[in-house]
C-alpha cells in the first residue's frame, strides 16, 4: 500500500512540476522535481525534467550532470542527448555538445535543427573540415549560413565568406550587422540596423529587447518600458528584460511593479546577482534593512568582488547598528577600489 501512495505522490509532483515549467514558474518547478527525486531517485524522467529547469535557469553545469545521470539510468532516452547538447553548447563546451548531437542524430538523422547545431558546435570547436559540409546542407538557414561564412573565413577563404554573407535574407543580414555594431559599442548604428530588420520581419523578440536596452541607455525610460514589455510578452522566459523592467519601473516611481519584475527575473535565472542587488536597494530606501541584508548576502555569494554590492552591504550593516561588520565591508570596498585602480594603471603602462 505504501508503494502505491509514493507512486501517486511522485506522479502528482511530476505533473505539477511540468505545469509550473510550462507557465514559466521555474523556481516552483525545480522545487517539485527535487521533491520527486527524493521519492524516486533513480527516475530518469525526474532527472531530465529537473535538468531542463536548471538549464532554463542557466545552471548549465548541474543540468549537464543530471542529463548524463538520466542517460545512465535509461540509455534508451535518446532525445535527452539533444537537450544535453544544448546545455553543453550554452555552457561553452562545444566539443562535448557536438558529441551529444552526433549521438542524437544516429537515431534521428533527419532532425535538421540538431544537425545545424551539430555543425555550429563543430565550427566552434575548430573542427572546420567536418563543420563545413554539415552547414552547407542548410543554405537557407541564417544561423547556419553565418556560421559557415565564419568557418570559411577562419580557413582563409574570405571571398567565400563574403559571398555567403551576401546570401543572407535582408532581415537576417540587417540583424547580424546590428549585433556586430552593438558589440562594438556603436549603438546608433546598431539601432538603425535592428529597426531595418524589424521592418522587414516584425516581431523579433531579441531585437525588440535590444532596442529597449538602447532606449534605457539613453534614459528614454517610457520608450524602453514599452519595448521591453513587448519583448517579454513575446519571450516570457527573458530574465534580462524582466530585470531591466524592474529597474525602469523603480526609477520611474513605480517600485511595487519594479519589485514584481525583479522577483520574476530571479525565478527565470538562478545565480543572478543584479535583481538581488536592486531589490536590496529598494529595501534599503524603504528602511527594510533586514530584508536588504538577506538579499545582499545572496548577491555577495554570487559576485563577491562587486564594489556596489559590498558598499550597500556596508551601509546596511551600519543602519542595523552592526558597526564591526560595516567597517569590515567598507575596508573591502576600499581594497576592491585600489585593485581596480592598479588594473587600470597596468593597462595604461604595461
Amino acid at each position: 500500500m505504501l508503494s502505491v501512495v509514493l507512486f501517486l505522490a511522485a506522479g502528482d509532483l511530476l505533473s505539477d512540476g511540468q505545469k509550473a515549467f510550462q507557465t514559466g514558474d521555474f523556481a516552483r518547478a525545480e522545487s517539485l522535481f527535487r521533491q520527486q527525486l527524493k521519492l524516486t531517485p533513480a527516475s530518469a524522467e525526474a532527472l531530465s525534467n529537473l535538468a531542463a529547469v536548471l538549464s532554463r535557469r542557466e545552471q548549465y553545469d548541474e543540468a549537464i550532470k543530471l542529463y548524463r545521470q538520466a542517460l545512465r539510468v535509461n540509455p534508451k532516452l535518446v532525445p535527452v542527448h539533444f537537450n544535453l547538447g544544448v546545455a553543453e553548447m550554452k555552457a561553452g563546451r562545444a566539443a562535448e555538445a557536438a558529441v551529444s548531437f552526433e549521438r542524437f542524430l544516429k537515431s534521428y538523422p533527419n532532425e535538421n535543427r540538431a544537425r545545424i547545431l551539430y555543425g555550429m558546435c563543430l565550427a566552434e570547436a575548430g573542427d572546420l573540415k567536418r563543420a563545413i559540409p554539415e552547414l552547407e546542407r542548410f543554405p537557407d538557414d541564417a544561423a547556419a549560413l553565418y556560421t559557415l561564412a565564419v568557418a570559411h573565413a577562419r580557413e582563409g577563404d574570405e571571398n567565400r565568406a563574403v559571398q555567403l554573407l551576401a546570401r543572407l535574407d535582408p532581415a537576417a543580414a540587417a540583424a547580424t550587422e546590428g549585433w556586430i555594431e552593438y558589440r562594438r559599442g556603436r549603438f546608433a548604428e546598431s539601432r538603425t540596423k535592428f529597426e531595418e530588420s524589424l521592418k522587414l520581419r516584425p516581431g523579433q523578440a531579441p531585437l525588440i529587447a535590444a532596442l529597449g536596452r538602447l532606449a534605457l541607455l539613453e534614459n528614454r525610460d517610457e520608450e524602453a518600458i514599452a519595448l521591453l514589455k513587448d519583448a517579454l510578452a513575446r519571450a516570457p522566459g527573458d530574465a534580462e528584460s524582466s530585470y531591466q523592467l524592474g529597474v525602469l519601473h523603480d526609477r520611474t516611481g513605480r517600485s511595487a511593479e519594479g519589485r514584481q519584475y525583479l522577483e520574476r527575473a530571479l525565478t527565470l535565472k538562478a545565480n543572478y546577482a543584479d535583481p538581488y542587488y536592486q531589490l536590496a536597494r529598494i529595501d534599503f530606501r524603504e528602511k527594510k534593512y533586514a530584508d536588504a541584508l538577506a538579499r545582499l548576502t545572496k548577491a555577495v555569494r554570487i559576485l563577491p568582488n562587486q564594489e556596489a554590492i559590498r558598499l550597500l552591504l556596508a551601509q546596511t550593516y551600519r543602519a542595523l547598528g552592526r558597526v564591526a561588520e560595516s567597517d569590515r565591508e567598507f575596508a573591502e570596498v576600499r581594497r576592491l577600489k585600489q585593485q581596480s585602480i592598479e588594473r587600470s594603471r597596468l593597462k595604461l603602462d604595461p
